[in-house]
């Protein structure tokens, strides 16, 4: 059970701030103070240092990023994880144990969403321009997060914000710009909350997520959300059957047709990398490899600077990526090979360090197809090190397991023993 000190601090509004912000620093200081405790009091109680407590306290120790070192300061606060952006994954057995967990975990999924967002959001009221500014930094914590654990473990905070902002919107009071921007935020959270459902492997809540957005933001009202389900929904096309290719397609044109003269030459290149890979599916090499040209062109007239935030992946590596799936859905798995290790080169680890795995499962994919077993086990090999952050996303370690098991099937006796103890680490579900 929660202290209702702690709940009450975390509800506060500088708790709710804190936690919308990601500033551990700031939640373990308030809690601490709400307990009535100095910092050498919880250094007695973590065994860290009194002088290493000040510099987290104040956001200037890396220890706010180590994720073993906020799970001490949670257990010894009594803050729920999630607070702290350690959010789980909700447990799935029926046993008595479990059931007492899913309630806990419930109840503190709860607190911690209820901290996320303002008053006026969780029970719908008067709601101001500083409430839906509060929400558009929550929303931002989420891509934190989603960055952090992937969409297995935040997309059930995600749903349930969504659920709450979409329920203020029908029962709050707002004037006219007020509901427009909160309009405009809903739409965004509901999208994310798709990409966060499609990244955990829940294709059809993803679909349902992105839908829905579609209809609560016309191109007229809300255009970035609904560009940005639609371009979301084309990449989902586009990962499917061959079958999808004129899905793939024409959500790409859908997109593209909502932006209007106002898209970014960012947006249209993803846009077009994205109808290149529903045209190779649709065996149509030549207008595949087309858009793929005209998908650079865009990509090197720079950005514009506006472009949402959605789109700060996209550069040389993720275009190299897509000329990839190019070249292997149009048989020239020599050209993917290039393709692919160009995508490596390019790819910045630091910052999306998902995608940077997403990439060397598709060489080593490769690899293992041309037969350069050796180095598609040590990629593979380098991609399990990084097991947290694989786990967190469905679409990533479904992926990797498909690869494990096409070492398993080589004859290469190093490729088979290295399969059977992956599948140990990471067992097949």
């Amino acid at each position: 059970m929660s202290n209702p000190l702690v709940t009450k601090v975390l509800l506060s509004p500088l708790g709710s701030s804190a936690v919308a912000a990601g500033d551990t620093g700031t939640i373990i200081k308030i809690v601490r103070q709400a307990l009535g405790w100095n910092q050498h009091d919880l250094a007695k109680r973590t065994g860290y240092s009194q002088p290493t407590i000040s510099r987290l306290e104040r956001g200037q120790s890396r220890a706010a990023r180590d994720m073993m070192i906020l799970i001490d300061f949670a257990a010894a606060l009594g803050i729920a994880p999630a607070a702290l952006g350690l959010v789980p994954s909700p447990p799935t057995s029926s046993t008595l144990d479990e059931v007492d967990r899913r309630k806990f975990f419930n109840g503190a999924l709860t607190i911690v969403i209820a901290a996320m967002l303002p008053q006026a959001i969780v029970t719908p009221g008067r709601i101001g321009a500083a409430d839906v500014a509060h929400c558009w930094t929550s929303l931002r914590r989420l891509f934190e997060l989603d960055d952090r654990h992937g969409g297995v473990a935040v997309y059930q905070v995600a749903a349930r914000i969504a659920q709450h902002l979409q329920d203020a919107l029908r029962r709050g009071s707002y004037t006219p710009q007020v509901g427009s921007d909160l309009r405009a935020v809903t739409a965004a959270t509901m999208e994310h909350a798709g990409w966060l459902a499609y990244d955990a492997g829940m294709q059809d809540q993803a679909r349902r997520w992105w839908l829905e957005t579609c209809h609560l933001s016309d191109p007229t009202h809300v255009p970035e959300a609904h560009i940005t389900a639609l371009a979301s929904m084309a990449l989902q096309a586009s990962a499917g059957p061959a079958s999808a290719a004129r899905e793939t397609i024409d959500l790409a044109h859908a997109a593209r047709a909502a932006a209007g003269t106002s898209a970014s030459p960012t947006l249209l290149s993803v846009l077009a990398a994205r109808e290149a890979v529903g045209l190779a599916k649709a065996n149509d090499a030549t207008a595949a490899n087309s858009k793929i040209t005209e998908s650079r062109r865009y990509l090197d007239q720079g950005r514009r600077g506006d472009e949402p935030l959605w789109l700060n992946f996209w550069g040389e590596a993720d275009l190299a990526s897509h000329e990839t799936r190019v070249y292997l859905a149009t048989g020239k798995f020599k050209s993917a090979e290039t393709s692919a290790r160009t995508t490596l080169a390019n790819a910045d680890v630091e910052f999306f360090p998902r995608n940077h795995s997403l990439y060397e499962i598709r060489l080593t994919s490769i690899l293992i197809r041309s037969g350069q077993l050796d180095e598609a086990i040590s990629i593979a090999n380098n991609i399990m090190q990084r097991g947290e952050l694989i786990l967190g996303s469905q679409r990533i370690s479904t992926r990797l397991l498909d690869a494990i098991d096409s070492l398993a099937q080589q004859s290469y006796r190093p490729a088979k023993s290295f399969a059977a103890a992956a599948r140990q680490i990471f067992p097949r579900a």
